[in-house]
């Protein structure tokens, strides 16, 4: 048996360009800036509780509802 090497290409098309957004403040951000609006981020989640349950097995429909219930909150939660 020989190596060799196998070079593949896909050509993928891509949509329309869609438009430009509006413009933002102008100028640079500084690092404690871009640290102040970073460090609040993880807060967004402190609004879900943990799911706090014991999963039998095999897993009840009720079970697994109540864990994608708690994905959706917390889906919900990080988007703001």
């Amino acid at each position: 048996m020989t190596a060799a090497t196998v070079h593949l290409t896909f050509g993928i098309p891509a949509g329309a360009d869609g438009s430009n957004g509006s413009d933002g403040e102008p100028g640079e951000v500084s690092f404690q800036q871009l640290e102040d609006a970073i460090s609040g981020t993880s807060a967004n989640s402190n609004g879900v509780a943990e799911l706090g349950m014991t999963v039998s097995d095999p897993p009840t429909q009720a079970e697994v509802q109540q864990i994608a219930d708690k994905l959706d909150e917390l889906i919900l939660a990080l988007r703001r």
